[in-house]
């Protein structure tokens, strides 16, 4: 399955999540995180990897060269590249290397940066589901609504596999309940204090919260609760 994490609009913690969504899914399965991402990426230095083993040389070379493990994780990554190194791609390219990593993987999260172009629309076009990251800021929610209409319009996006998360939440929601964005939230993540990258338990918890929502996983209520809801029923009953 290929999951494309994108967001219009830069420091709304897309990259954590990815990051923290291929640790959780690379518990029980194989996961292949690829940072689409020409800005450069930041994976290199936040896992320490080799930089020359990147997205370019992995499209028009061996991909299986370029794939890193990072230290301590059980999931696969394929660094970003440099801004001169986006015109070498072009979408059959990047559509080659999705194809090739999905034989490989259970999973292949795509890290998409926020301008596009001919890879990014293959991220796009090519991904099982996309999933927007978003704050509930008038700016983000402005920039993810046009951008979903321009991708929609210009028939880069399934709007039927695309639904969105909203990060970074502080209190009672604003401008999220006041648009329609044309797509589901599905879920919220509250404003973590201190937090510790992606691989902070806290963040990893929710990052299982979202995988579950992704898919459609309902949580099971807690004993308590189902204890309450059965003692309503039976009092209803009489």
């Amino acid at each position: 399955m290929v999951i494309t994490i994108f967001s219009p609009k830069g420091g709304v913690g897309k990259t954590t999540l990815t990051l923290a969504l291929a640790k959780v899914l690379s518990e029980k399965s194989r996961v292949c995180v690829l940072e689409c991402d020409f800005s450069p990426g930041d994976f290199v230095s936040l896992l320490d990897l080799d930089k020359e083993k990147n997205i370019v040389n992995a499209c028009l070379g061996d991909y299986k060269a370029c794939i890193q493990r990072p230290q301590g994780e059980k999931f696969d990554v394929i660094v970003g590249g440099f801004p001169d190194m986006q015109e070498n791609l072009k979408y059959a390219d990047m559509e080659k290397l999705i194809k090739s990593l999905s034989n490989e993987y259970d999973y292949v999260l795509i890290d998409l940066q926020p301008q596009i172009s001919e890879v990014t629309v293959a991220a796009l076009l090519k991904a099982d589901k996309v999933l927007f990251v978003m704050e509930d800021d008038i700016s983000a929610v402005s920039r993810t609504v046009g951008m979903f209409e321009y991708l929609r319009l210009h028939g880069f996006l399934d709007a039927g596999r695309t639904c969105a998360v909203v990060n970074k939440v502080r209190g009672k929601k604003k401008y999220i309940t006041a648009v329609d964005l044309g797509i589901p939230v599905i879920y919220h993540i509250p404003y973590l204090r201190k937090l510790n990258e992606y691989k902070d338990k806290k963040m990893l918890k929710h990052a299982r919260n979202l995988k579950d929502a992704l898919f459609g996983v309902k949580k099971e209520k807690s004993l308590w609760r189902r204890l309450v809801n059965g003692f309503k029923r039976v009092k209803q009953k009489n």
